[in-house]
């Protein structure tokens, strides 16, 4: 599972894991925007470093699936 994240200035960084959100907003430094997908927004500045990602498609006989991976690392997986 991961954790959407924002900046301050409401611009996407790169998810985190649970964990780390939970620490973030138990210190302050977060705050809860949407439920569904669950996305936190830092109250504080970052450097808004960004990592390079790739969106999939697979197109199969029955059913369709899509992905975001980077890094070796599957981000959004689409529901079986």
């Amino acid at each position: 599972m991961i954790i959407f994240v924002l900046n301050k200035h409401k611009q996407p960084l790169m998810p985190c894991s649970p964990a780390k959100a939970r620490k973030l907003l138990k210190e302050g430094k977060a705050k809860v925007i949407r439920r569904e997908p669950f996305t936190i927004k830092l109250l504080y500045g970052s450097r808004g470093y960004k990592q390079e990602t790739q969106a999939g498609m697979d197109t199969g006989s029955k059913k369709v699936g899509c992905a975001v991976v980077g890094n070796g690392r599957v981000y959004y997986p689409s529901p079986p």
